[in-house]
């Protein structure tokens, strides 16, 4: 097997890579909870995608995506971010697409849902960095590709662009368990509440030292 290679996403990519990022997050309680919103729960698959889809796109060409591929496979993903991208971003990269699976109006009830998970972060400490995904290839999970990743590849990009403080948020304890495990400090926890739902929102910052 080859070495595991780090390096920015190309735009062609964006579908497949839209694929990986669906899958892996298709159980994860940020975006379970917007099921029962949607047109039809049953939709809630081809809506992961294509909002997964539409994300890769906008951050492909607004900021920065990073993949782990080896052997021509794409084992890991990583979406970051050094500021926010307007809504006009979203809609002229597919966003007007979501709306086969949702009403706008519960639509941007997620979205500002979205915007007060990482207002906790902004509230709980200073950085200069967003890691808004880090998602490995179903078929890859449990080999320790997502730490890899994380310390080889993600640290020393953002690192090399100036990075001083990269921040992130997680919506489950395993997740916190995974960030804490490779040096990652809790600011803060709290549950965010979506309608009568409510998940737990954790806030983590790392320093990242000189080159």
């Amino acid at each position: 097997m080859g070495d595991m290679i780090y390096r920015e996403a190309r735009l062609e990519e964006y579908e497949k890579i839209g694929k990986l990022l669906a899958n892996s997050f298709l159980d994860y309680p940020f975006l379970t909870i917007i099921r029962d919103d949607l047109k039809k729960p049953d939709y809630y698959p081809n809506f992961v995608e294509t909002l997964q889809t539409m994300l890769t796109r906008v951050y492909i060409k607004k900021g920065n995506c990073l993949v782990a591929e080896q052997d021509g496979e794409l084992r890991a993903v990583a979406l970051l971010q050094q500021k926010d991208f307007c809504i006009l971003s979203y809609l002229q990269n597919g966003g007007t697409n979501i709306f086969r699976y949702i009403r706008p109006r519960n639509l941007f009830k997620y979205f500002d849902f979205v915007k007060r998970s990482k207002k906790h972060l902004e509230q709980s400490g200073e950085f200069d960095w967003y890691l808004m995904a880090l998602a490995v290839n179903t078929a890859s999970k449990g080999q320790g590709i997502g730490s890899t990743f994380l310390t080889q590849g993600i640290e020393p990009y953002v690192k090399s662009k100036g990075c001083k403080h990269l921040g992130l948020i997680t919506s489950t304890a395993r997740n916190s368990s995974f960030y804490e495990k490779n040096d990652y400090v809790l600011l803060d926890h709290m549950d965010l509440k979506y309608g009568s739902k409510s998940i737990g929102n954790w806030a983590f910052l790392k320093t990242m030292n000189k080159l």
